[in-house]
């Protein structure tokens, strides 16, 4: 079991991955390297440029913790999406959802909430071309039109869109380019995949209007075997497509439109984790001699807590299990160049219709069944002003404003041996949010500045509930919360720099939006905190060859919002999903990474990131009303140890240019369920609920060839090479039943890509 208050130390290949690659920046011998001033080519790093704090700058002159991934990174790993960020960045962890299409469960420093409601605001943000995403409903983004992603680790309370608590993954897509060109790539993999995708950038007025056509196409077949239907499934299938226009009347202004149309589809299909004490598995004695029997009908294969790794991937759902998500955005930027400032403006509009039928226990009978349609809202607006003060101080501020309000309708329809019947749930919700900010630079002197910020948040939030035959309630709350932010950081010289930091992060509380009682559609729960305290050190070495970045944080959590599944009995559904303010915790940890050139063409790269993470106090009731102490349980998606060693080496020919690209990725097991194993004391994690650990690797051998201004490429790939199967995530319902979603199996195929 994982221990939740010592600090493991890594495991051994995690180790020796990031002591090799360590050795061999130092040891390798420098080759002639840069267009230096005797004219002869250098090798060294590129420059990499960030706008971590609404600037750009220089990765390596920014006083945060930050991750930058580059396009070419991420291309080895053919068609990545956002998850592949696992690993590659220390303390990351990222779980797809099962119960929603396109969905993530993400977490930055152990800080993290899963559940996609759209009421609950998600601990770590997801920025789309500067606009937050308020749900994590389709944050599982692919990454193929993307110039930029950026991952800030620690609470970011003061610059970015609304606050979170763990932190901020940003990404940014391409601008038109203002000249005729394409990008077309094509993808075929075992379990029946197909991609397409597309990028096509053209003129419309020479050099002040622009023009760019983007088309991302994706399907999957699923690696489920259904023992009920006889099928393979879970099969998904997206599709999304749009066009950007750029503006650029003059040097001094910029107007970039891009509106967006998508579409997320398949089946939601999950593993059963159920064992005796589960509801759906009751045994009775039955005849004479007082046998055994399961008498809701299920199976035994469906009923053993601990299945094996081949059983995961076996699934018994008898009902309907389609999804479907519809997405519209509109995203508006325009930045105004005035002289010693930058005036800009970012509006984003996103609407969706989603509909979810769902065999929630995902077993072979009829026990518990929903149908969810909800159609989802938001807009935001941000200004901003950023420039400098004369030489020594630069600045941004600006005015933020969040809104958002989606209508569900939900039949949950309950099987024979819960009653039978279906309950009818209508909520409404909508959330307003206020906030100014400000982030000042004052270097005072050449090796010493201070940057000092700050955001004012002020909050509204209202849910009406209702469940036809049953009741209608109204509650409505309003919160507001400073947080500051000041770091001071120190170069010794041009390439090593060292800084300390504090920083408040805030989390806005809310209403229970599966709720099915009158008490807890309108007891709201109240806002967490995040106050974090952090030491680094930036260093670029051996002749701008080899960056090596580590990091030291603390933090305490403060009123932490932990979301559960608990039983009803006077409740319209049997269970609901409530979330409450039930413990603090202090968690902390250490990071590394380092980016290396040792010899030309050859790129290796490496990360490290070890956690401790465990609750201070959680204070509960149990089921007849008696005070319990759940501190001793341990924090979800906290692994001990992340990691990750890659390489890239590019062997150029008079036929064309071959790269080959590997990586390794560790994750240490980590819990994904707070519900209590049964009849323990002290309290400990539901053991269904724990991750074995993941070993990770991806390999690619890429063929490029130019000819008259374009590229061919074709790529060999595969992912998860040692076909490390096993749990992303389990949960039980209220005593009822435990399903669980699973990690993709071993996948390989080819890519084809054209560019001109």
């Amino acid at each position: 079991m994982q221990s939740a208050h010592r600090l493991r130390a890594p495991s051994r290949p995690v180790l020796l991955a990031i002591g090799a690659t360590a050795l061999a920046g130092l040891l390798w011998p420098a080759p002639v390297l840069a267009q230096a001033a005797d004219g002869k080519d250098v090798v060294e790093l590129e420059q990499v440029l960030v706008t971590a704090r609404r600037r750009t700058e220089n990765l390596q002159d920014v006083p945060v913790s930050v991750t930058a991934i580059s396009p070419s990174q991420l291309e080895a790993a053919a068609s990545p999406n956002i998850q592949d960020l696992e690993g590659l960045t220390p303390n990351l962890v990222i779980d797809p959802q099962a119960t929603s299409p396109n969905s993530a469960s993400i977490a930055i420093r152990g800080i993290s909430f899963e559940d996609i409601e759209k009421s609950f605001d998600p601990a770590v943000g997801v920025i789309l071309d500067g606009v937050y995403l308020g749900t994590n409903n389709g944050a599982l983004l692919n990454f193929f039109d993307f110039e930029l992603v950026e991952v800030l680790r620690g609470p970011q309370g003061t610059l970015f869109g609304r606050n979170t608590s763990g932190g901020v993954i940003n990404v940014r897509r391409t601008r038109p380019t203002g000249e005729w060109g394409a990008r077309l790539r094509a993808t075929f993999g075992n379990f029946g995949r197909q991609d397409y995708r597309a990028v096509v950038n053209f003129p419309i007025v020479e050099n002040q209007l622009a023009g760019k056509l983007f088309y991302f196409s994706s399907d999957f077949d699923g690696f489920y075997h259904n023992v009920t239907t006889g099928r393979r499934e879970g099969r998904a299938k997206s599709e999304s497509y749009g066009g950007s226009l750029l503006f650029t009347p003059n040097e001094d202004f910029d107007f970039l439109l891009t509106g967006e149309h998508g579409h997320d589809g398949g089946q939601v299909l999950v593993s059963p984790f159920n064992r005796s004490t589960d509801l759906i598995c009751l045994q009775l004695p039955v005849g004479p001699g007082g046998a055994l029997v399961r008498v809701t009908g299920i199976s035994a294969a469906e009923c053993s807590p601990t299945r094996g790794v081949k059983d995961l991937y076996t699934a018994y759902a008898n009902g309907s299990n389609g999804t479907s998500l519809t997405r519209h955005a509109v995203t508006a930027e325009g930045n105004w160049r005035a002289g010693w400032t930058t005036l800009t403006s970012v509006t984003g509009f996103i609407r969706t219709k989603e509909v979810v039928n769902w065999d929630v226990d995902g077993s072979s009978i009829d026990f518990f069944n929903t149908r969810r349609s909800q159609r989802y809202y938001q807009f935001s607006q941000e200004f901003r002003a950023a420039g400098d003060l004369g030489e020594r101080i630069d600045y941004v501020a600006g005015l933020y404003y969040f809104y958002n309000e989606y209508s569900l309708m939900q039949a949950n329809r309950l099987g024979p041996f819960l009653g039978g019947g279906t309950s009818n749930q209508f909520a409404q919700y909508n959330s307003q949010s206020y906030a100014a900010f400000a982030d000042v630079d004052w270097k005072i002197t050449n090796a010493l500045r201070l940057s000092v910020g700050g955001r004012y948040t002020s909050d509204r939030k209202k849910l009406n509930n209702a469940f036809v035959g049953g009741f209608n309630t109204i509650g409505s709350e309003s919160w507001a919360e400073f947080t500051p932010r000041v770091s001071l950081d120190y170069r010794f010289n041009p390439d090593i720099l060292t800084y300390a930091s504090y920083g408040r992060g805030y989390r806005s509380g809310g209403f229970n939006g599966r709720s099915s009682t009158v008490l807890s559609s309108t007891t709201p729960y109240n806002p967490e905190t995040v106050d974090s305290y952090e030491v680094g050190l930036k260093s670029t070495l051996l002749d701008r060859r080899l960056t090596f970045n580590a990091a030291a944080f603390y933090t305490k959590y403060k009123d932490k919002q932990e979301e559960s599944v608990v039983p009803t009995p006077g409740g319209a559904t049997a269970q609901e999903t409530i979330v409450t303010n039930a413990a603090s915790a202090t968690i902390k940890g250490l990071e590394f990474d380092l980016t290396a050139v040792p010899v030309r063409n050859l790129t290796v790269r490496a990360a490290l990131g070890l956690l401790d993470a465990h609750y201070d106090s959680f204070p509960s009731r149990d089921t007849a009303g008696n005070l319990i102490d759940l501190s001793t349980l341990t924090m979800r998606r906290t692994p001990n140890v992340t990691g990750s060693l890659s390489a890239d080496y590019r062997i150029p020919t008079e036929a064309g240019d071959f790269t080959l690209a590997a990586q390794y990725r560790f994750v240490d097991e980590y819990q994904t369920t707070i519900s209590r194993a049964p009849g323990v004391i002290p309290f400990r994690n539901d053991p269904r609920g724990l991750t074995d650990p993941q070993n990770n690797v991806e390999a690619s051998l890429s063929w490029t060839r130019e000819f008259g201004g374009n590229k061919l490429t074709v790529q060999a790939w595969g992912r998860n090479l040692l076909n490390d199967k096993g749990l992303a995530s389990a949960l039980p319902v209220a005593g009822l039943f435990t399903f669980g979603g699973v990690r993709p199996p071993r996948t390989y195929g080819l890519e084809f890509g054209y560019e001109f």
